[in-house]
């Protein structure tokens, strides 16, 4: 008995652990939820009634269900639970225990049974899975749901995991002025007085993660005609700007069923496809089957967008689209497989993205720019934590799905994407075209493993693929390739070798197929493809060709792994690198010579002065983009304060000019963002207040609220005199609802220790104020200058991980270290997260998450010692 006891509470244990999950799944099928909620404004709990229909293949051991709740520091409670019965009979000795009902096994028989109940669970404006907004604009009130990864177990009970997959009939009473959304469409809606009755059809099979409602007084806009019915709906308030962008969401989400159904040559799984714009939604978006939310500021722009800044809605429209067949259609079976879903949803918008391009311009460069896109997104994040000890394999062990929030980060949202671009070099775009087509036929409404993608496309393309897996899907970290290269006396080459090493120094090797380019000045360049998968490979196509002026080892961006320039070649770059017409092979060298800064190997004062020097005649948007962002960074980390106060009047005065004189507006908006983020001085601070007051107008630039209140944030940041008074001023201004949350991420810039101290303790004990208003004010906390004032709260901001972690959601830890640990460059900062990590037992995944982070602080305090002067 003793040890039955002890296996019983491993099962029963807090979350769900592998080993219950492959329990049940092997027990439990044909699961349906018939699942009622009423809805009240402004209850702080939410009651509701279900009923699980089930099949047991064996009655012998008790039913588990995961239900809990949380107290007011996150904890897991037990949740509420009432007039439970089992096929009709009442159940007197039910147990919970670690946030399950377990129901005695003598209830049950082989075949169908059914389980009702009541139960209560809670909702609030944060740290909890059923979420409620108030609309203080006009007084409105919506209730949503967010139940990825395991927490529809904290709304209702069920069995949470993402490979019982199961069928959901929703019903809720909610006021009559309310519209509710959900997986399905309404079958009847009954009205009574004040209050409404909504019946929804039953959904196809979905994991529980991916069923979700929302409910409030939303306006709803229809597309019309194509195969697959399109609404988005949007708060009252929001509704005008509504109509003016969702022409252009429902262009691209059309287009995108279109692309994506002819690609996997499968319709689109759902019966049809809703748009829910949230306020202050925690992600960017969710994929829920047949009904995503979006986050309403991603979709609803609140300062005048760029190109980019529309192609990165079009890219989060399309990824979340993809998640219908990838994600929704076919699960992974676990969440060690979550690249399987969202590697593959970041993928597929690019794809989608540039066939749609390539329709518009015949001539190829639409595609290629998107695919350029797609290398500045991706590889950099990727490569970033690929370089760190903090990174992991893109197939991450989950033992239990209370941890499974760890997975989530730029190893599946970028890492896996590249390698799926990777393989596509490998077997070539038709085989894994059929390779996807495979894959989901075989396990439509079902769930999958890696291992069965990968068996579709040796399927596809003939070829053995395990080892190519196991290497890149098993395996952490990557491989840093160079090349050695020498000429003779006639100007040929005469040696040619590259290499790979790993760069975490852990012995891996990877198979690594890539395009080499051999530069001319005074000739067409020369392309080479090599295929290598040991520590070295002599490339004998490139020996006896003419000597080039520089080799870069991964043209078309087709290999993944750090590429570095040999110190030949970043010379031949350095003196040539604004003359490069390409603008995606600028984009790939500009990168390696970042990396060759972030390696320690190029001085940081070189890097900014060379992109000085680049940035007046560069007209790529995206490319601008990325050397404004990466100058900033190695200006704000990495120069000491004397270097910068010597660097920075340049470097605003060239902002502020091609702020007003750039010929695309696009440009000048970009510059603008990049001179308020840069301006220190008085000058320029007094240029900000300027644009702020409208005294000084950039040509096509319109200051919207957001980038006033970003203005002050950044006066505050610098204690400009004038700092308190405008902040005054624009509260006064500014009274809507997103003016109190900008007015909160403000303040949270200003250069006082008394200020800190009281954000510090909202951001731990008050569960009211909204999660996006504390992630979003995390940077302001540790503004670029204030590195010192914000060094008391680096320890305190450690030791609550294991808090942040069990209460916010899955992206929420990750923003805490890089707002903490990422606003310190000192080497007492460094010392005080090592002693932290050496004198603390930490969850393995919140371990490798403070590594992860600390290499960039690491880094830093190398290459300030290395190259930085004293001051």
């Amino acid at each position: 008995m003793a040890n039955a006891e002890v296996k019983n509470q491993e099962l029963w244990g807090e979350g769900v652990s592998r080993e219950l999950a492959r329990r049940r799944a092997a027990n439990i099928s044909d699961i349906r939820y018939r699942l009622s909620f009423d809805l009240v404004p402004g209850a702080a709990r939410i009651k509701g009634r279900e009923e699980i229909l089930l099949r047991l293949s064996g009655a012998t051991d008790p039913v588990i269900l995961d239900f809990r709740d949380l107290d007011e520091q996150g904890r897991v409670l037990e949740g509420v639970v009432s007039d439970v019965t089992v096929n009709g009979s009442a159940v007197d000795d039910l147990r919970q225990t670690g946030g399950h009902v377990v129901l005695p096994a003598r209830h049950f028989k082989i075949g169908e049974n059914t389980i009702a109940m009541n139960f209560e669970t809670g909702v609030a404006a944060a740290n909890r899975p059923i979420i409620r907004y108030q609309d203080r604009d006009d007084g409105s009130e919506y209730v949503y749901t967010l139940f990825v990864p395991m927490d529809a177990s904290l709304a209702f009970p069920c069995f949470d995991q993402p490979d019982l997959k199961a069928r959901f009939t929703l019903t809720t009473t909610v006021p009559t002025s309310w519209t509710v959304v959900t997986n399905t469409r309404e079958q009847t809606v009954t009205r009574d007085g004040t209050n409404s009755f909504w019946v929804f059809r039953e959904t196809h099979p979905i994991s529980t993660y991916l069923f979700a409602f929302a409910a409030g007084p939303f306006k709803e806009l229809a597309g019309e005609g194509g195969s697959v019915p399109l609404r988005v709906f949007v708060r009252q308030s929001k509704l005008r700007r509504a109509k003016e962008e969702w022409p252009e969401v429902e262009r691209l989400t059309r287009q995108g069923v279109e692309h994506m159904a002819k690609f996997f040559d499968q319709h689109f799984p759902f019966t049809k496809y809703d748009q829910v714009l949230i306020p202050g939604f925690a992600y960017g978006g969710m994929e829920h089957a047949g009904a995503t939310f979006l986050r309403e500021d991603s979709i609803l722009f609140r300062t005048v967008p760029t190109k980019n800044d529309k192609l990165g809605r079009a890219a989060l429209v399309l990824h979340e689209l993809a998640h219908q067949w990838f994600g929704d259609l076919v699960t992974m079976r676990w969440f060690d497989d979550l690249w399987l879903k969202e590697g593959f949803a970041n993928f597929m918008a690019s794809h989608a993205m540039a066939a749609m391009e390539q329709r518009r311009d015949r001539e190829g460069a639409g595609e290629e720019a998107i695919w350029k896109r797609f290398y500045h997104t991706h590889k950099p994040p990727a490569y970033a934590i690929d370089s760190t000890k903090g990174t992991t394999p893109i197939y991450q062990e989950v033992r239990n799905l209370k941890d499974a929030k760890s997975a989530y980060g730029a190893i599946v949202y970028q890492k896996a994407p590249s390698l799926l671009r990777a393989l596509t070099f490998v077997i070539g775009e038709e085989s894994f075209r059929n390779g996807v087509r495979l894959f989901l036929k075989e396990h439509a409404y079902a769930n999958a493993e890696w291992s069965d993608l990968i068996a579709a496309f040796e399927r596809a393309s003939k070829q053995k693929l395990q080892s190519w897996a196991d290497a890149w899907v098993k395996r952490r970290g990557a491989p840093q390739v160079g090349v050695e290269w020498s000429c003779d006396a006639r100007g040929l080459i005469d040696s040619f070798e590259i290499r790979q090493r790993d760069i975490l120094d852990e012995g891996g090797l990877w198979p690594i197929k890539a395009r080499l380019l051999l530069a001319y000045d005074d000739a067409e360049a020369q392309r080479i493809t090599a295929s290598f998968d040991g520590e070295r490979a002599t490339i004998s196509d490139a020996v006896g060709k003419k000597c080039p002026a520089y080799v870069f080892a991964n043209d078309g961006d087709f290999g993944y792994g750090v590429f570095m320039l040999d110190a030949k070649s970043r010379a031949a770059v350095m003196s040539r690198i604004g003359g490069i017409d390409d603008p995606f092979l600028r984009a790939m060298l500009w990168g390696a010579l970042w990396d060759a800064v972030r390696d320690a190997e190029m001085n940081p004062r070189d890097y900014v002065a060379l992109v000085l020097k680049a940035l007046p005649t560069e007209t790529d948007l995206e490319l601008t983009q990325s050397l404004l962002d990466r100058a900033t960074r190695a200006f704000e980390r990495y120069l000491s304060t004397t270097e910068q106060s010597a660097i920075a009047p340049q470097i605003e005065s060239l902002f502020f000019d091609r702020m007003m004189k750039a010929g695309e507006a696009d440009l000048r908006i970009t510059y603008f963002r990049a001179f308020r983020s840069a301006a220190t001085t008085a000058e320029a601070r007094s240029r900000l207040k300027d644009l702020l007051s409208g005294n000084t107008r950039a040509p096509g630039v319109e200051i919207k609220p957001l980038d006033r209140w970003r203005i002050i944030a950044g006066l505050l940041a610098r204690e400009d005199a004038e700092a308190e008074s405008l902040l005054d001023a624009e509260r006064k201004r500014d009274t809507s609802d997103d003016g109190r949350k900008q007015a909160y991420i403000a303040e949270a810039a200003r250069a006082d220790a008394a200020t800190k101290r009281r954000y510090f303790d909202d951001y731990l004990n008050n569960r009211a104020t909204p999660e996006d208003w504390v992630e979003g004010s995390l940077a302001a906390f540790n503004s670029p200058n204030q590195s010192s004032l914000a060094l008391p709260f680096l320890g305190p901001a450690l030791e609550a991980l294991p808090q942040v972690k069990r209460q916010r959601k899955i992206f929420f830890t990750l923003a805490w270290l890089n707002a903490f640990i990422g606003g310190q460059r000192s080497r007492q900062a460094l010392d005080q997260a090592r002693e932290f990590l050496r004198a603390n037992r930490l969850d393995r995944d919140l371990e490798l998450k403070v590594l992860e982070v600390m290499d960039e602080l690491e880094r830093t305090v190398k290459i300030r010692e290395k190259f930085t002067a004293p001051g």
